[in-house]
């Protein structure tokens, strides 16, 4: 079975980590965690400079965080950073590529603008996957 987690390093995130860690642990899953760096080329003018550099090192600590949960257990995990303005469809895209058999994700990240925005990235997820999809309160 082929996992894909997504991580933003929140609370509710790193659970559905440790939900891969289980998964791999009792099924043998092959699992892939994956970081969005929230942003879009187009909104970055004007921000603080290096404001990309910052959202692509906070997107790869929450990696970095999950990895050491299934290096922890000396289990093996692949990760994968990518950028991007809308992290939903980017999961949603690397599942369909992947042709990944389960998504798992928090059931709420660390970015509450985005969900007043634009609804949370799990609704969106859980609406458009490929996959089965597994929410972890």
């Amino acid at each position: 079975m082929k996992v894909l987690v997504a991580t933003d390093g929140s609370e509710h995130s790193m659970k559905a980590v440790q939900r891969g860690v289980e998964l791999a642990e009792k099924q043998g899953a092959q699992v892939t965690l994956m970081a969005v760096a929230y942003y879009g080329a187009d909104y970055l003018e004007g921000m603080p400079p290096n404001i990309q550099d910052k959202l692509e090192d906070e997107a790869r600590s929450a990696l970095k965080k999950g990895k050491a949960l299934f290096d922890a257990k000396n289990l093996p995990v692949e990760t994968v950073l990518e950028a991007g303005l809308v992290p939903a469809n980017l999961i949603i895209r690397k599942a369909e590529e992947g042709k990944f058999d389960r998504i798992v994700i928090g059931s709420t990240g660390m970015n509450a603008l985005e969900r007043v925005l634009m609804g949370s990235t799990a609704s969106k997820v859980v609406a458009h996957a490929p996959c089965e999809v597994t929410v972890v309160r």
